[in-house]
């Protein structure tokens, strides 16, 4: 990598750690799999800060990270794997459903969200026995850790950038044969994550928050996806078929999500919990 003395960055970093003969070790699953590593470890401070056992926090890892990594390529399937047919749009993966199982092929970002919040509910429903928004509420932050740092897996294997511009940070990616330095999109949406992880550690440690039901999961949700729906503008479309919609794929995804996270704030007005240690013990004196 240098800086160009025509005011850009010249990107032209393998996307290989290590390349050999039998196997090489890449760039995209090594920070993916640091990234999956500091997701347990913020879990493990939250956790431990609201006193749970450790099993708590193994059981709701294990069921969010799987679930969400399923579900990331499901919406991958289903969202993005569309193609026009004879002025039809069709898509194959629903004629054969087994592809949704093929976890390397593709992942869409915002299947993780619907996979972590089934896993907040189930392991709410069936370990915590609290609200899932209680759960989900401490799950969002390793959320927005896991954005943080994956996102910088797509600069190192020189994917998903924006259009072409003339600022000065602009990226020119070598590998791709790019001739125009382009937008680091990957690279905005990283530093707002961690401006968003910020934000909820100062809601979580110096406020009443947590305490408000789906509060710093609406916060957190806002946070993640408006950035996303805006910088997807300086994003070309990924698949041929959204070129006819207003907006992209990515952007139409997102505002589910932002819809959620307003009703989310609006909604915890009204709810408060102190998490199930001592709503379990006032059960246990009520009886």
């Amino acid at each position: 990598m240098m800086l160009s003395i025509l005011n850009y960055i010249t990107w032209n970093v393998s996307p290989f750690i290590y390349e050999g003969e039998h196997f090489a070790i890449g760039w995209y699953g090594t920070i993916v799999t640091l990234a999956i590593l500091f997701v347990y470890l913020f879990q493990w401070i939250i956790y431990r800060k609201e006193q749970l056992p450790r099993n708590y926090v193994d059981v709701a890892f294990i069921a969010c990270t799987l679930l969400g990594t399923f579900f990331c390529h499901c919406f991958h399937c289903w969202f993005y794997e569309w193609y026009d047919v004879d002025g039809i749009l069709c898509n194959p993966t629903f004629e054969h459903p087994s592809k949704w199982l093929r976890i390397g092929h593709g992942m869409a970002s915002h299947g993780v969200d619907f996979g972590m919040w089934l896993g907040a509910w189930l392991v709410a429903k069936f370990l915590f026995q609290c609200s899932t928004w209680w759960v989900m509420d401490r799950m969002i932050v390793s959320r927005l850790v896991f954005h943080a740092i994956s996102r910088l897996s797509n600069i190192f294997n020189s994917e998903i950038y924006g259009n072409p511009t003339g600022l000065p940070w602009g990226f020119l990616f070598v590998y791709n044969g790019d001739t125009l330095p382009c937008h680091p999109t990957a690279i905005y949406e990283s530093l707002l994550a961690w401006v968003a992880i910020g934000i909820w550690w100062y809601l979580y440690l110096r406020t009443n928050a947590g305490k408000r039901l789906g509060l710093l999961t609406g916060i957190s949700a806002l946070m993640l996806w408006v950035p996303r729906f805006f910088i997807e503008f300086l994003k070309p479309v990924q698949r041929e078929f959204e070129e006819a919609f207003v907006l992209n794929m990515g952007q139409m995804l997102s505002i589910p999500y932002v819809i959620i996270g307003i009703v989310l704030i609006v909604y915890s007005r009204h709810s408060v919990s102190y998490g199930p240690i001592v709503e379990s013990h006032e059960k246990r004196k009520r009886k």
